[in-house]
């Protein structure tokens, strides 16, 4: 059976505390808001449990800045076995689209069959990603308590760290702080794809990030970051950031400079 009908699960608005330097809310704070989104849902249609994510694709339509209203109505794409995959599509209160996301979720105990799904959503192609590990470190720290629901690491804590990479991998290619500052640049991230190991980090471990380039275009750039273990290197996470260099009076791409484009190209992984 068909339910064409979404349910709206999130009404809020974007605090200027969730914005970063380049003036739109950091990527790291939609997994907060698509978990509520999920969690509202399953809750309705009578699934209430504990859910895990293990995947979180992304695509980022608009900027959202401080203050903007969001409005994020969610739905069943499929259900099998212990796994259900949802839709969100958050927009303003007029309707306008500004992020869609495909998201799966995990449970202990077999998802029920009561799941009406959504008509008319365009599924995510998969996306290419190389075997290989990038060639940066991009990132080590500590697991704080603070941080963890239910005992781990959520979604958002990852995508924190992925956030704090790409800022790494920035400065590999030659856009430094001093180049964004004098160009008036930055980065838009316009795609991710979040996928979480079953075991997760917790309070008190010790984390590692490497990046790497996976493809450079005109004014875009794909990147692999991957997050593991410092204790015994088990895979944690990895994550697919795409977004362009960023033109930040005029709010739209820019072409990149041809010696970052070099140094980017430089760096690109071989395909798997």
């Amino acid at each position: 059976m068909k339910d064409t009908q979404w349910i709206e699960t999130y009404r809020g608005a974007v605090a200027a505390w969730e914005c970063d330097a380049f003036g739109h809310m950091n990527i790291a704070f939609y997994p907060q808001r698509f978990e509520a989104a999920a969690r509202d849902l399953l809750e309705r249609k009578g699934a209430a449990s504990v859910w895990q994510t293990v995947e979180l694709d992304v695509k980022y339509l608009e900027e959202l800045r401080a203050a903007e209203a969001v409005v994020i109505r969610s739905g069943v794409l499929d259900a099998s076995g212990d796994r259900v995959r949802l839709a969100h599509e958050a927009a303003s209160p007029a309707g306008a689209r500004t992020t869609l996301a495909e998201h799966v979720l995990q449970r202990s105990i077999s998802a029920p069959a009561l799941f009406g799904t959504i008509a008319g959503w365009e599924r995510f192609a998969p996306a290419q990603i190389p075997s290989g590990e990038g060639a940066f470190g991009t990132g080590r720290d500590r697991v704080r308590g603070a941080e963890c629901e239910e005992g781990a690491l959520p979604p958002s804590g990852y995508t924190h760290r992925f956030s704090d990479a790409n800022v790494f991998l920035m400065e590999a290619i030659g856009m430094s702080g001093a180049y964004r500052r004098a160009n008036n640049r930055g980065f838009a991230t316009f795609e991710t794809r979040l996928s979480l190991e079953t075991r997760r980090a917790a309070p008190g471990d010790g984390v590692v990030v490497t990046s790497g380039i996976i493809a450079v275009g005109t004014s875009s750039l794909r990147m692999l970051h991957r997050m593991r273990a410092t204790t015994d290197g088990r895979p944690l996470a990895q994550f697919y950031q795409a977004g362009v260099h960023f033109d930040l009076a005029a709010r739209r791409s820019a072409p990149w400079p041809s010696d970052l484009r070099a140094k980017a190209e430089s760096f690109v992984l071989a395909a798997s």
